[in-house]
């Protein structure tokens, strides 16, 4: 500051007349604090001494508490400077207000008649997993094709299974017997069944979770039961126990090396699985007047700063879990209208605080209350009591909503609104939502929202039409709205091309198969008339084999015919009258030798068209006398020679 004091002290008698230039530094800083980011920009390129001062970090930080009333808040940019974090923070807002929703639908239905509603739901974009009674659907939203999107993986709930708990990568499950299961998402591994690990507890599982790390590449989850002893898994081996309390575990939380547990009257923060830290839960005024333990019914860890949110419905505490800072110490607020569900930035209560960052690296918390108000929490703020960052009041009903580092998102009938976390600020409002959400997420700028067994992933693409001229009537909305209507089936366009492609290849084989250049009719008229030469030639082979078939059939007969007559003579014939049994076997032998020939004559005979003595077919044609002619001349011979 004073180098700057020194430099404008050292401007000439002109900048002396300048009213704004002569006012001291302090001063300027406070004036630019309330001037727009494009504003300083133009402030700068005024003069050497304004460009110093607008570099100057103190502005910044002041910019800070005169729009948010504050200079403790969520560090967006990661930076140390508050001119960089402030520029990023203005830069993501926008982007917020003026990208382009591309909406797109996925129905969880593993079959037609299994549509289970969506019991719980895991968003870490790119990555999202649901679980419905049995089953975990993964989510492919980067894929085009539709049959890939969406991928069934049966996970059975064990019979008598008394909780359950499941991330990105595992689902486990605790019974009331105290044996503990696991099906591992990770691996692909998905027709195998759910796995039961290795030992068991010696009653009832009350509580089971999986680590919220998502940096290992092991699977780990704790478990607790009835009679207060927790267990520790790693791919379904136990690694260790510990017996930390005498009643029921209600709650566990597991990252990395830090286990917190609670049960009805104290919290259990276990590091490395040996040391164990115990914390009493404070007590609040009962109705009559008397303390009483607080009854948890909301319950929130925020690694990051090892603190621990609980809340019942009218109390909200935040609780120190450090056993090398402030172990034990707890702040409170009362929220007078009923604290109806509580919700914690999931990613930056995993990430270490840093305070040497722009803002101290703060995280919030969202509470929504029974008289369809939101406040927004900073837990890691410095004070004694808790402070409202952001109150929010609606007139209709708010069905859930989610916080983040940069914005809240409420859920309302048909409609989302996105506000500025730290602001207030109404930044967009997206309709024709589901009508009574049940889901929200939020995860890098992409959210998601969803009801029964439809959720709707909803991602935001430059708008380039922002800041653009509009020419003509200047109805810019209503101008524009057929193109965002285009723009929703965007997402679809990767696949129908694709099956254009697909469709273009089968094409191409086919005219390769038949030959020529022809189109589509011609194409299938050359098909149907080779199908038809095919069936004709199909037709006359099995005509010909009919032929030859009752050809057989008839010579079989009249040699059985021949064989009967011959043994009807024979029994009017004596041993002794030879020349008679010699016209028998003289007619027998005519007999074989017509049939002989009447088969020959029905066998086509192949000419070679090739040769020179190319001729006709020719058919011997000699005559036979009938059967009947040669039996009867048989019989009148016979007789003869006996008269």
């Amino acid at each position: 500051m004073a180098n700057l004091e020194c430099q404008h002290s050292g401007e000439s008698s002109e900048q002396n007349r300048l009213c704004l230039v002569a006012l001291p530094p302090e001063v300027l800083i406070n004036i630019f604090s309330h001037v727009d980011e494009k504003d300083l920009y133009v402030l700068q390129q005024v003069c050497s001494y304004f460009s110093c001062l607008i570099n100057d970090e103190e502005l910044w930080k002041n910019l800070f508490v005169s729009k948010m009333h504050t200079c403790f808040f969520p560090s967006f940019a990661q930076s140390y400077k508050y001119s960089v974090e402030y520029m990023e923070r203005v830069r993501g807002l926008k982007q917020w207000k003026h990208n382009r929703a591309i909406k797109t639908k996925y129905v969880l239905s593993p079959s037609p008649r299994f549509q289970a509603q969506i019991e719980k739901l895991i968003f870490d974009y790119p990555r999202c997993a649901c679980y419905n009674d049995g089953i975990i659907t993964l989510v492919q939203l980067h894929s085009r094709r539709k049959k890939d999107r969406l991928i069934y993986i049966p996970c059975t709930t064990p019979q008598g299974c008394s909780t359950m708990s499941f991330n990105i990568n595992a689902a486990v499950f605790g019974r009331f017997d105290g044996r503990v299961f696991g099906k591992l998402l990770s691996n692909k591994s998905y027709l195998t069944p759910v796995t039961e690990f290795d030992a068991r507890h010696s009653s009832c599982v009350t509580a089971i979770t999986t680590s919220a790390s998502q940096d290992s590449l092991e699977d780990w989850c704790v478990s607790g039961s009835e009679n207060g002893d927790l267990i520790w898994w790693c791919e379904a081996h136990m690694v260790n126990s510990l017996k930390v309390s005498s009643k029921v575990i209600l709650q566990v939380a597991l990252y990395k090396n830090w286990t917190v547990a609670l049960d009805i009257e104290k919290v259990y923060v276990i590091r490395d699985m040996k040391d164990i830290y115990k914390i009493t839960l404070p007590k609040v005024k009962n109705s009559d007047g008397t303390d009483m333990t607080i009854q948890v019914q909301f319950q929130k860890v925020d690694f990051g700063s090892m603190s621990l949110v609980i809340a019942d419905t009218r109390h909200i505490f935040v609780i120190s879990l450090n056993p090398e800072g402030d172990f034990g110490r707890w702040r409170s607020m009362y929220v007078s209208e009923g604290i109806s569900n509580l919700e914690i930035d999931a990613i930056t209560s995993r990430r270490e605080q840093n305070k040497n960052l722009a803002g101290q690296d703060g995280c919030y918390v969202a509470i929504m209350t029974t008289e369809n108000s939101i406040k927004v929490l900073n837990i890691r703020a410095p004070g004694n009591n808790l402070k409202v960052e952001t109150n929010l009041q609606f007139d209709e009903q708010i069905f859930t909503c989610q916080v983040s580092n940069l914005v809240l998102v409420c859920a309302l009938s048909g409609r989302l609104q996105v506000f500025d976390a730290a602001g207030a600020t109404l930044i967009k409002t997206v309709q024709k939502t589901d009508k009574y959400p049940q889901i929200l997420a939020i995860s890098q700028g992409k959210m998601i929202i969803g009801s029964g067994n439809i959720i709707h992933f909803l991602e935001y693409t430059p708008d380039t039409s922002y800041g653009k001229k509009q020419r003509g009537s200047g109805l810019r909305g209503h101008s524009n709205k057929w193109e965002r209507t285009v723009d929703t089936e965007l997402a679809l366009y990767d696949e129908e091309e694709s099956l254009r492609r697909k469709k273009a290849l089968e094409h191409e084989r086919l005219l390769q198969t038949y030959g020529g250049d022809l189109s589509d009719d011609e194409l299938q008229l050359r098909i149907a008339l080779m199908e038809s030469e095919a069936s004709n030639e199909r037709g006359l082979d099995s005509a010909q084999e009919d032929d030859e078939d009752s050809d057989l059939k008839r010579a079989i007969e009249e040699s059985q015919r021949v064989h009967q007559d011959r043994q009807f003579l024979e029994t009017f014939a004596d041993e002794e009258d030879e020349e008679f049994l010699r016209a028998l076997e003289q007619s027998n032998t005519d007999q074989r030798q017509v049939q002989g020939r009447s088969l020959s004559r029905r066998m086509p005979q192949v000419i070679n068209e090739s040769t020179n003595n190319a001729g006709s077919n020719e058919t011997y044609q000699a005559h036979v006398p009938d059967d009947d002619e040669a039996l009867q001349l048989a019989l009148a011979l016979s007789l003869s020679e006996m008269h």
